[in-house]
This record gives C-alpha cells, sequence and structure tokens, in this order.
C-alpha cells in the first residue's frame, strides 16, 4: 500500500489520545504527517486554555517533542498559494489549505489528506483540480485500519506506555467513539476481538 501523507488540522491535535494515535501510528511510519507552523501555534493557544488544565510548561515540550519525532513534518512556504483559496474555504483555515496544497507538491504532485474534524471550513469542493482531499480523522483511521492490520498492534503498544492512568482497551474505544471517530472504534473493537464491547 502506498505511504498514506496526512497534512494535520489542529482540530486532530488538540485531542490527546486522538493525537497519539495519529502520532504513533507515523512513528510506526504507517502514515507520514505534516503540519504547518500556523497550525502548532494554533495547538498551542488552545492547549494552554484551563479546560485542557495543562501547564505552559508542559505544552512547549509537547510541541518539542513533535517537532524532534518528526523533523520532517513542518511544512514551510505554503503563504503564497493562500490567495487561492480566498472565498473557498474559511479565511481563518487559508493556511492549512495551503499548506496542503503545498505538501501535494512537495512531493511531486502526491495525493495529500488534509485530516481535519471541520470539513464545513474545508470543503471538498475547494480543492478540484487538486491532490487534495478533506477527509474526517475517523475516516482515514477506519480505512488506514482495514489496509493495514498492523494498527490494531501498534495501538496496543500505546496502551501499554500509558500508566498514570492506565487506559484499557474498551476506555480508549470510548474515548475515540465520543471524538467523532465512531466507525474506527468499531472497527479497532473487532480487530481486538471486542466486537461486542457496545461501541
Amino acid at each position: 500500500m502506498p505511504l498514506l501523507y496526512l497534512d494535520l488540522d489542529a482540530n486532530v491535535l488538540l485531542p490527546e489520545y486522538l493525537r497519539a494515535v495519529i502520532l504513533d501510528l507515523a512513528d510506526a511510519e504507517l502514515v507520514r504527517v505534516h503540519w504547518g507552523e500556523q497550525v502548532l501555534a494554533e495547538v498551542q493557544r488552545n492547549l494552554l486554555k484551563p479546560k485542557f488544565g495543562i501547564t505552559p510548561a508542559a505544552v512547549d515540550k509537547l510541541l518539542r517533542d513533535m517537532r524532534n519525532a518528526f523533523p520532517d513534518a513542518l511544512v514551510p512556504g505554503s503563504e503564497a498559494l493562500e490567495p487561492e483559496f480566498e472565498g473557498k474555504t474559511d479565511s481563518k483555515d487559508a493556511h492549512v489549505a495551503a499548506g496542503a496544497l503545498k505538501l501535494s507538491r512537495r512531493y511531486g504532485d502526491q495525493p495529500v489528506l488534509l485530516v481535519t474534524g471541520n470539513i464545513r471550513h474545508l470543503p471538498e469542493a475547494a480543492f478540484r483540480d487538486t491532490l487534495v482531499q478533506p477527509v474526517r480523522p475517523g475516516v482515514v483511521l477506519k480505512d488506514l485500519l482495514a489496509v493495514q492490520p498492523a494498527v490494531a498492534d501498534v495501538l496496543d503498544a500505546m496502551l501499554r506506555r500509558f500508566e498514570n492512568p492506565p487506559v484499557p482497551r474498551e476506555d480508549l474505544l470510548a474515548i475515540l467513539d465520543a471524538s467523532n471517530c465512531r466507525a474506527f472504534a468499531t472497527a479497532l473493537g473487532s480487530a481486538w476481538g471486542l466486537a461486542s464491547s457496545g461501541v
């Protein structure tokens, strides 16, 4: 299967466990993740809000670890492409669209999946005649699991890393379900032999 190139919107990097799932799959080289500098700034700005309960030092460490783990993830120089999306996407998300388009050209016109929880602001019509496809995280994860059974093993290993607090399989499935990834949670539960878990 060809390697999937994922351009990540900030909204899929904010939920702790969804972020962990995607980054662990990238670490296992099942996908290749990318983001723009403005996306990381948005992640930082939002994670500092009280509802996330994360200290500034912890946020800085998270972003530093992400940069170090995926040194080729950053997509620079996409600002010049933002005007191409004027009137096609939400103006606040033009930088995300431009980054995905830049990424497709960076890899020699490779297809790129723009992974976002906000398809309304980044509609498919905005990318007509490009190789960029906006897609919700649950869809790309479910499709990846269908062709890469190793996804289930990678996420099992991820859960063994979580100790404080521990996260059982069933809890991760419930978290993914609550993160609008129900179809993926159901498929993952089936891969783990938990199809009757109720997800």
